[in-house]
């Protein structure tokens, strides 16, 4: 038989869980934003490309590559348009996935990444979108 006691001391535990557990999340996102203040925009898309490889919705991508909405949809229409990812339908909803484009492109941005990690953050800062747009249509 339940007491009230053991009811009491139930709730307070499961309490202190959730709350535990709140903090975590909490404590990680703020860690996981502190990275990601200056990220650049070869960073964002990598991160939306990763998010991608398995079907995923406009949500999903959004949350996993840490975006507002509105920044996620012009993203998403740029790879689009770029043809790093496509559009697939998926019981009624619109998914994405990576494209084999956009495989090539993670791939040269790792290998970019690790030759020369900080010429994405110089020559962005120093060229700015032109030469993000001369990239994206290099691997064609």
């Amino acid at each position: 038989m339940i007491t009230t006691i053991n009811l009491n001391s139930y709730i307070k535990s499961s309490i202190e869980v959730f709350l535990f557990h709140s903090f975590k999340l909490v404590i990680s996102y703020v860690v996981l934003e502190m990275d990601m203040k200056n990220r650049s925009r070869y960073e964002v898309i990598a991160a939306m490309l990763r998010s991608c490889y398995r079907r995923e919705s406009r949500t999903k991508i959004m949350y996993k590559a840490m975006l507002s909405n509105d920044q996620c949809k012009l993203y998403l229409d740029s790879l689009l348009q770029y043809g790093l990812i496509q559009q697939v339908e998926f019981n009624d909803k619109m998914m994405y996935v990576i494209t084999e484009r956009g495989n090539k492109f993670l791939t040269f941005y790792e290998q970019m990444k690790n030759l020369l990690p900080n010429f994405i953050e110089v020559s962005e800062d120093y060229y700015g979108v032109q030469n993000e747009n001369k990239v994206l249509n290099s691997i064609a």
